[in-house]
């Protein structure tokens, strides 16, 4: 990662530090998220991706601390890759997919829950570390997965993340 890469992923770890701070809602619990393994499947990385991977994925466990985490993943950006994982507990009604991602390029994600696109959740990310994150309602059980096709630099790094959102009451 050349010397700009690092100053724009550093000035973005900043901005969402503090916008991810300000953006809990009361009703969230404090605390740092649970440690989830990774979801296997995720794109295999290299040693100068492995760096930027962990910087990415860095950007969103400090954006979502308070977040219980359902799984995650991060890699080298490559021209087309995505997961799918499994499905949220049952309480879990629903989740927010995070997304991060360096290197300049752009990325267009699409989301699915139960092998059913959510059109209203898909969008577009520019890779300078800023953060994508849609809310995505888990009313029907299901794997939830997304896709991600890069246009531009294959030259950088991304991670991504669910974390419950909402959960039904005991």
């Amino acid at each position: 990662m050349d010397r700009r890469a690092v100053r724009r992923l550093s000035v973005g770890l900043s901005v969402t530090a503090l916008l991810g701070a300000g953006a809990c809602s009361p009703d969230e619990q404090s605390g740092s998220p649970s440690k989830s393994p990774s979801v296997t499947g995720s794109a295999p990385t290299t040693t100068s991706d492995t760096a930027g991977a962990e910087a990415a994925k860095s950007v969103l466990e400090r954006a979502f601390v308070t977040r219980e985490s359902l799984g995650a993943g991060s890699g080298g950006l490559e021209r087309q890759f995505g997961n799918t994982h499994p499905s949220a507990p049952d309480d879990v009604l629903s989740v927010t997919f995070a997304f991060t991602c360096t290197g300049g390029a752009k990325v267009a994600l699409k989301i699915a829950v139960g092998d059913k696109d959510v059109p209203s959740a898909a969008g577009t990310q520019v890779c300078d570390g800023s953060i994508f994150q849609r809310s995505i309602d888990m009313s029907k059980p299901g794997p939830l997965g997304f896709s991600a096709t890069v246009t531009g630099s294959e030259g950088g790094a991304y991670a991504y993340a669910y974390y419950a959102e909402k959960k039904q009451l005991p």
